[in-house]
């Protein structure tokens, strides 16, 4: 439909009666439900964040071909992926297609998704987890990519980047191309596990808007058993969906209810062994008594 409410209305959105006008006097977009968050209509989907799943493929955006389906891997192969289309378009001095890759990748596959999920084993595991070390081992992968990719294009900015890191380095712009591990993940197992996130994160929305919740830690959330691939526990999901729990059933539908735990003063999850508000849970007990121990 070209008209924004109409179209919002067709899917069965709650909409407040306001729409913005594009160039050609028709809506681009509808505000939702309170009216403080705005959503796009499909006829200009291209507009959304990567990391809100478009996967449209409009004649005028070329995300899609460049990138391919939207989906999420493990980061160091997305950043193989990333390492090959990079130097493809160095080659063919495509600077256009370089840039838009790199932005991208930070953007959408590092910001909105990597380093959101992953924030909270850096600020809130203890110093010895293995998990916080492979992550941290992980950024430190990045951080020598992404200097030696963002040189060509962003040339003050990554010299002041790396001297600010090594400043007895010499310069950036003498550094050979990054040397990235190959991996070979199984994108079909994690393009499904991306669907049922984005899945969990749509039927959270509904309670946020409406307060019920303040954010997706409030949250406990019933998944279809059908739809998690092999390899990941509840506690994974709850992880990676950044929610309070998660649970399996039979249903074919994801389920979101308020959670009645306490919440941690620490790493602010609601979680079974946080005995009132501001209580420490497990991890953080653990966490604080390792830092005690070194101090």
């Amino acid at each position: 439909s070209g008209n924004a409410l109409q179209a919002a209305r067709e899917r069965g959105h709650d909409t407040v009666d306001l729409t913005v006008q594009g160039k050609d006097g028709k809506g681009i977009g509808y505000w939702e439900g309170d009216g403080h968050r705005f959503r796009l209509t499909p006829r200009h989907w291209t507009y959304l964040r990567m990391s809100e799943g478009c996967n449209q493929r409009c004649t005028f955006c070329t995300i899609p071909s460049i990138r391919g389906k939207m989906r999420s891997k493990p980061i160091d192969d997305l950043l193989a992926d990333l390492d090959g289309k990079l130097r493809h378009a160095a080659e063919n001095y495509d600077f256009n297609a370089y840039t838009r890759l790199l932005v991208d990748f930070c953007n959408e596959d590092l910001s909105a998704f990597y380093f959101d999920i992953r924030k909270d084993v850096l600020y809130c595991d203890g110093p010895g987890s293995v998990k916080r070390n492979a992550y941290r081992t992980v950024l430190d992968l990045l951080f020598h990519a992404l200097v030696r990719y963002a040189a060509p294009v962003l040339v003050f900015t990554a010299e002041e980047v790396w001297s600010t890191r090594y400043p007895d380095g010499g310069s950036v712009h003498l550094l050979e191309w990054p040397q990235v591990p190959g991996v070979t993940a199984e994108g079909a197992r994690w393009e499904k596990l991306r669907e049922l996130r984005e899945n969990v994160m749509e039927a959270i929305e509904p309670l946020r808007r409406d307060k019920v919740i303040r954010s997706g830690l409030e949250a406990d959330v019933l998944v279809p058993a059908a739809a998690v691939p092999e390899g990941f526990s509840d506690a994974d999901l709850a992880e990676l969906f950044i929610t309070a729990s998660v649970t399996r059933g039979d249903s074919d539908a994801v389920t979101v209810t308020r959670t009645d735990e306490n919440k941690c003063g620490r790493c602010w999850r609601l979680l079974p062994s946080v005995g009132e508000d501001g209580d420490l849970c497990d991890r953080c007990e653990s966490a604080v008594a390792e830092l005690d121990a070194v101090q």
